[in-house]
């Protein structure tokens, strides 16, 4: 027998329809038996679509059965019996010989109690769950527990829920041990679980806690550190929360939120002091560059899985990355530079391999893996991982399986190092498990020189990254500067201490809305560019993926970005959308125009024709200007790159 689903389910006694047979009976032993149908939400692994009754034993509830009774007088007793309660339980699974002589699980209720159902109970009506944590050993009031939900830390188990990936509940509960008072919290977007139980990720701007009562629930049950409350009441529960309820992450930040009280009070948010200490470190190290680039990075690795800077040597792209990190105030734990090697083939260059010899993992030189699984282990501490030359190997031979994980739900972005069937052989595998998981507290950049001893981005590394090319501003502006006076209100900016910056607060910078939230006017234009790239080649356009990302960057805006939305979808179209364009003339002559040498013009552009489209507030001046760099690169040497 193997115990396949230790966590609680909700039931009631099945009808004889929905087992196609007597819901009660005495078994061949003279035992009472019975069926369950399963009310509560399952979790995702379970076969409900097949498994939606299961049998249970009178003595799994302590039934006093009078066995010397005629059987149907005993049954109908025990219906009588039944039909009041609602029962919870575990379910076994067994196997053996069915009716047609083949093999069969039987699925059973083991370890039953039950609660008397409401006055009002619907048995048609799903039970939704909320799992209950309260004061134990390691957590002994509501106050720790607040603080390790709010830093992303592990706030306890709750044994009688599942701790897959796909079953995070999206409303939670405390409750006090000596009043039993109920305080809930939500929305839940994900989970991990580990021997510290459950840690919680949610989303900043729709985290919310309510203090509950009875009056807050309609037709509940609290069981086993479980509440089950009936489906339509709990979509009732989540928008009083978010209605009524407190937005405590939000009470946090604006903590944090710095202000003056001279002339010109500045009012900064936590992620603009960032920018500011970000400005700083940038000319500490003599790198001046435009403070839009700036916003455009920033914006580029809170949003996107790779953000790769190029640009000519000497530009300072690394030192850049490393400025970033001095905001963050990064350890050095939580910072690795990779230098890529010309003779990188695959991922087994980067991460390791599996030594079948010798039964160990040897991980690669490049320390990889041990950032990763330091970023694991430490998911409140942010961590950067820079692949410095990147293109100086081919980067979809050596970091094919990043491209692949990189794209996947953040609770699904697990990095495979070798197969779960060999753990038990492998000596290391303490410290180098099969599966490495990759969160959202792992930033991820490369830095490119473009010249002949580099190789060219395939479309598939460039639909999964924002290319940026840095602009430095012109050497008299920086040499003929002057450190503000002490009146100027910039100057106050400039003395802001270094801020810590957790996981939470770096995710409090995200907009986590899903939703494509492109401007009519801006989705029209990425479909008429898709629409000209296609035409050229039909392996080129404008992917969903790609308009999902570029949503997803001008969502993501920081409140007092000096990028206009306008400014920023220019960007997009450059970083996003143009890369693409690597050919000959005879290829994209028709897209990119003619361009006229005498006057320095391009003419008869048809993506040129599109961008005209937009209103005026739209003037893409970047996006002009790089398809009047490839139409002249055209004109020259007859191809693109």
């Amino acid at each position: 027998m193997a115990n396949k689903w230790s966590i609680d389910f909700a039931g009631v006694l099945a009808t004889s329809d929905e087992v196609l047979r007597k819901k009660v009976f005495v078994n061949k032993h003279g035992a009472l038996q019975f069926y369950l149908k399963i009310i509560s939400v399952p979790p995702e692994n379970f076969p409900y679509n097949e498994i939606k009754t299961v049998t249970c034993y009178a003595e799994e509830i302590d039934y006093p059965d009078v066995e010397f009774e005629d059987n149907e007088v005993r049954e109908q007793k025990f219906i009588d019996f039944l039909e009041k309660y609602i029962f919870i339980f575990n379910i076994d699974v067994r196997t053996g010989v069915g009716s047609s002589g083949g093999v069969e699980n039987y699925y059973i209720a083991r370890n039953v109690s039950y609660v008397k159902k409401n006055d009002e109970f619907k048995r048609d009506e799903e039970l939704n769950i909320i799992p209950i944590f309260t004061g134990d050993a390691e957590q002994t009031d509501k106050n720790i527990f607040e603080s390790r939900l709010l830093n992303n830390r592990f706030v306890g188990n709750n044994k009688n829920i599942s701790t897959d990936d796909d079953d995070t509940p999206s409303l939670i509960c405390w409750k006090e041990p000596d009043t039993g008072e109920l305080n809930l919290y939500g929305i839940m977007d994900s989970h991990d679980h580990a021997h510290g139980g459950f840690r919680f990720k949610f989303n900043e701007s729709t985290f919310y806690k309510q203090k509950l009562n009875e009056e807050n629930f309609y037709n509940y049950y609290e069981i086993r550190n479980v509440l089950y409350i009936p489906y339509t009441e709990f979509r009732k529960l989540e928008k009083e929360l978010i209605d009524k309820g407190t937005p405590i992450i939000k009470e946090v930040i604006q903590e944090n939120v710095i202000h003056s009280t001279n002339e010109n009070t500045l009012i900064i948010d936590k992620e603009t002091q960032f920018i500011e200490i970000f400005d700083q470190k940038c000319k500490s190290q003599d790198l001046y560059y435009v403070k839009k680039d700036l916003y455009n990075f920033h914006t580029a690795m809170k949003t996107g899985n790779l953000v790769i800077l190029a640009g000519m040597s000497g530009t300072g792209k690394s030192k850049l990355v490393q400025c970033y990190a001095d905001a963050l105030d990064l350890k050095k734990e939580q910072l690795l530079f990779i230098p890529v090697r010309p003779y990188w083939q695959d991922d087994a260059d980067v991460i390791g391999y599996l030594d079948i010899l010798n039964n160990v993992y040897r991980p690669g030189d490049s320390g990889l893996v041990n950032i990763l699984i330091h970023a694991y282990t430490n998911p409140d501490q942010m961590h950067i991982v820079c692949f410095d030359e990147m293109n100086i190997a081919r980067v979809e031979h050596y970091f094919s399986q990043f491209l692949s994980v990189l794209e996947m739900d953040e609770n699904k972005r697990i990095l495979r190092l070798y197969n779960d069937e060999l753990q038990h052989r492998i000596y290391n595998n303490n410290v180098y498990e099969p599966t490495i998981k990759i969160g959202n507290n792992v930033l991820f950049v490369g830095t490119v020189n473009l010249d002949e001893s580099t190789y060219q981005f395939s479309d598939k590394v460039l639909d999964r990254a924002n290319v940026i090319n840095l602009n430095m501003i012109p050497y008299y502006e920086k040499l003929s500067s002057t450190p503000p006076t002490s009146n100027d209100p910039e100057d106050k900016l400039n003395k802001i201490d270094k801020i810590e910056i957790s996981t939470t607060t770096y995710n409090s910078f995200r907009t986590k809305d899903t939703k494509v939230g492109l401007l009519k006017e801006e989705s029209q234009c990425l479909w008429g560019i898709h629409l000209e790239l296609q035409k050229a080649n039909r392996n080129l356009g404008v992917g969903w993926r790609i308009a999902k990302q570029i949503s997803n960057y001008l969502n993501n805006l920081p409140l007092n970005s000096e990028l206009s939305r306008e400014e920023a979808f220019d960007l997009q179209l450059v970083q996003r959308v143009l890369t693409k364009i690597r050919g000959s003339e005879e290829q994209f002559r028709e897209l990119l125009g003619v361009y006229d040498t005498e006057n320095k013009e391009v003419s008869d552009s048809s993506i040129i024709t599109t961008l005209d489209k937009l209103p005026n507030d739209y003037k893409m001046e970047k996006t002009r200007q790089l398809i009047l760099d490839k139409s002249r690169e055209l004109k020259l040497h007859g191809y693109t790159v």
